[in-house]
């Protein structure tokens, strides 16, 4: 049921009926909302919810394909242009920085100052000073955009958007990227704004944010409105349960309950572990167990099984495979893979396949070795290896020669998982593992992973879409600020859970990192 948009004072923003697809694909669905004049309203809803598409509607970068959106009571046109003659300025989740350009260059792109028709590189120096000063941040203005670390860049798109000096500042999870003390110092600056008579609208997966920013929140769940909230009448398990809704355990994972005996060795242990992103983490995953690894976006998942693979340096900790009686240490991502561990990352299309390369040659990767005689590679033996595969990951069409950029997302997803079939891996890490597949390519994803699990691979799964994460994990270890906060069983798992244990706010991790340093 919806609550009534309130309507005691004067609206920044109304939006009525707006639906947006693309394709087929719907992204919102008859969503109204309406945001008062120099207040804080969050959007909040579960990953995949609509609310990056929502607020590019409401900062006019889409035009939505229903219903109309109002600005001050006038009718918003799309486009950037637009946006900003509204007085409204976006920062955007994926940053929209130019790294080859400088920290002055980028806060004042578009709005540059010019002295006798010239670019006043001085005045622009200046300007970007002292907003970076403003956020509390001290960034040299001369400095390649490129060469500063994710937090600092964060800043950077904030001064961006702030140099527009907006009446409206829409944001989309600003602080993923941002230590817990930057986090408090871009707070009180909202509020300060906030106190100003801005209009501020905030997308954040951290609820302690919202209950402190914010004084409504509008709930979105699969591109459809669920309600409004008053924030002050509200709850933090009251607003879970509406972003995930009721859901009874599928039959699924009720068969996954049943199994949690039949584990085998620890296959993986992962001691006291430090590196970017991640503080002080230690796990363990059994042969023949999933390990499902949960958390909101910027919790540190992905980072973690980086920091296990090899792949980001480590500080502290150590990482260790074990099966057939034998110990190995993991210190590389060389090691890691000669050691019997497979991986598909987030992004298979810079990391996990390649695009330009046929099907055969994506699936020979790391079959080299095995495929060549006197360093030659044996056509038919890849032929036939190819073939085999491309039969047991069922791709469609299963033309081995063909280019991968040609491929669906789904069958360049199962190019990326079923070319590390023939090492028979120990461990198998899979992030993001459906990402951008359709519903049958999902649900053949998800048999591969339970075949794995039934010849004994140990297998640890990143994923934001909680009903993946339920019904593949024995186990889920829930994230947050890089950090593991909790664990639940399959019998003790639900989305409401794993959402509580990603939201609320604790300084446990500040302590460790403290001690650390």
């Amino acid at each position: 049921m919806t609550s009534q948009i309130p309507a005691s004072s004067p609206a920044a923003i109304e939006a009525t009926g707006v639906s947006k697809h693309f394709g087929g694909v719907h992204a919102l669905k008859d969503v109204s909302i309406r945001i008062d004049s120099g207040t804080c309203h969050a959007i909040v809803g579960a990953n995949g919810a609509g609310k990056s598409t929502l607020m590019k509607v409401l900062a006019g970068l889409y035009s939505p394909n229903e219903g109309q959106v109002l600005v001050s009571g006038q009718p918003l046109s799309g486009g950037t242009v637009a946006s900003k003659a509204a007085g409204i300025a976006l920062v955007h989740q994926e940053l929209s920085l130019c790294p080859d350009l400088t920290v002055a260059e980028n806060i004042c792109v578009g709005t540059t100052p010019t002295k006798h028709g010239l670019v006043d590189r001085k005045a622009m120096r200046s300007i970007a000073a002292a907003l970076c000063a403003r956020l509390g941040v001290n960034i040299d203005p001369d400095t390649l955009v490129g060469q500063l670390p994710a937090t600092l860049q964060q800043f950077v798109e904030i001064a961006k958007a702030l140099r527009l000096d907006p009446q409206i500042l829409i944001l989309d999870e600003p602080t993923a990227s941002l230590t817990p003390q930057e986090t408090d110092q871009l707070l009180e600056l909202l509020e300060s704004l906030r106190d100003q008579g801005v209009t501020i609208v905030y997308i954040s997966h951290r609820l302690r944010e919202i209950f402190e920013l914010c004084s409504r929140a509008t709930v979105l769940r699969d591109g459809r409105l669920v309600e409004h909230l008053d924030l002050a009448e509200t709850t933090t398990d009251r607003l879970v349960e509406s972003m995930v809704g009721q859901k009874l355990l599928d039959q699924e994972q009720h068969e996954r309950e049943e199994k949690t005996d039949s584990f085998g060795e620890v296959v993986l242990s992962v001691d006291n572990l430090w590196a970017p992103g991640v503080f002080g983490t230690s796990l363990e995953v059994r042969a023949g167990e999933v390990l499902g690894l949960g958390g909101l976006m910027g919790s540190g998942r992905s980072e973690l099984v980086r920091a296990i693979l090899g792949l980001e340096p480590r500080s502290r900790g150590s990482v260790t495979l074990s099966y057939d009686g034998h110990r190995r240490t993991i210190s590389s991502y060389r090691s890691a893979v000669r050691s019997g561990v497979a991986f598909v990352p987030e992004d298979r299309r810079t990391e996990g396949v390649l695009l330009a390369r046929s099907v055969r040659e994506n699936l020979a990767l790391p079959s080299l070795t095995a495929l060549s005689r006197f360093g030659q590679i044996r056509t038919k033996a890849l032929k036939k290896m190819a073939t085999g595969l491309a039969g047991e990951v069922n791709l469609r069409p299963a033309n081995t020669s063909a280019t991968v950029k040609l491929l669906s997302g789904g069958n360049q997803q199962k190019v990326a998982f079923g070319r590390w079939l023939p090492t028979n891996p120990r461990l198998f890490v899979l992030d993001e593992p459906t990402a951008g597949v359709d519903v049958g390519a999902k649900a053949e994803i998800h048999e591969l992973v339970r075949n794995l699990t039934a010849k004994g691979t140990a297998v640890i799964v990143v994923s934001s879409d909680l009903e993946e994460l339920l019904s593949l994990s024995d186990r889920i270890a829930v994230l947050r600020d890089g950090t593991i906060t909790g664990e639940l069983s399959a019998a003790e798992a639900d989305q409401q859970a794993i959402v509580r244990l990603g939201t609320h706010h604790d300084t446990t991790h500040q302590r460790k990192e403290a001690a650390h340093v």
